[in-house]
Formats: C-alpha cells, structure tokens, sequence
C-alpha cells in the first residue's frame, strides 16, 4: 500500500502544479517598448501610454509583432473611479493600435483591452 500513497501524492502534486501554470502565465510583464504586458487569447497585448494617448501593441505568442491591420479595439479604462472608453484604430505604420482619451492617462492602466481579430474572433486583455 505504501507505493500508492506515494503515487497518488505524486499525481496531486502534480495536478495542483498544472493548475497553478496558467494563473501565472497571466500576470503582467513589462513589454519591449516599456508598457504593461499581457496575454489576451493566442495573442501577447502591450499597453503604453503617453498623456492622453493610448498605443496597443500586438504580437503572437512567440512575442513576434502583428500588423494592427485588420484589429479593432476598445480600451476600458478606470480613471478617477469611472470607466472611460477609448475606441483603437490602426495607426501610422500599422505597427499598433492607438486612441485618444478625454483626460491624461496613467502610466500603468487598470483596465482592459477588448480585441478583435481580423478573423472575427476576440480577446480580453486585463490590465490591473
């Protein structure tokens, strides 16, 4: 009996260990343009602000940058207690997605992005 005891407390071990990898696979990073990281889906979304504007940018699970070509996005943002929305579009070079919000923003959000692929499937980013 003694070696099913063990491989029983192998196997719960285990178990609580793979459960415990995604919880952490969320926690937020800092991107290679100095932003808030995070996993949204089958994509890596970096949050960096400037005043009033907000960039998103977008890459694929290997951190290889996505054209913002085709994505739209929404940024909820908690500002002073309220939710200030901010619509996304393709800017510049494609190389993001950006918006403007009433008022400055923080250097860190507490938020989240809500994207849309161009295939019509979405994600959540949570910036917290």
């Amino acid at each position: 009996m003694r070696p099913m005891v063990k491989t029983r407390s192998f196997a719960l071990l285990l178990a609580a260990s793979l459960l415990a990898a995604p919880a952490l696979a969320h926690e937020p990073r800092t991107g290679p343009r100095g932003g808030a990281l995070v996993d949204a889906g089958n994509y890596h979304v970096e949050v960096v602000t400037q005043d009033k504007i907000i960039n998103v940018f977008v890459s694929d699970l290997a951190d290889k940058p996505l054209l913002a070509t085709g994505f739209k996005a929404l940024a909820i943002v908690a500002l002073d207690g309220k939710a200030a929305r901010v619509p996304l579009e393709a800017a510049g070079d494609a190389s993001r997605l950006t918006g403007t919000a009433e008022v400055p923003l923080p250097k860190r959000i507490k938020g989240a992005v809500q994207l849309t692929a161009p295939d019509g499937k979405t994600a959540t980013a949570t910036f917290k």
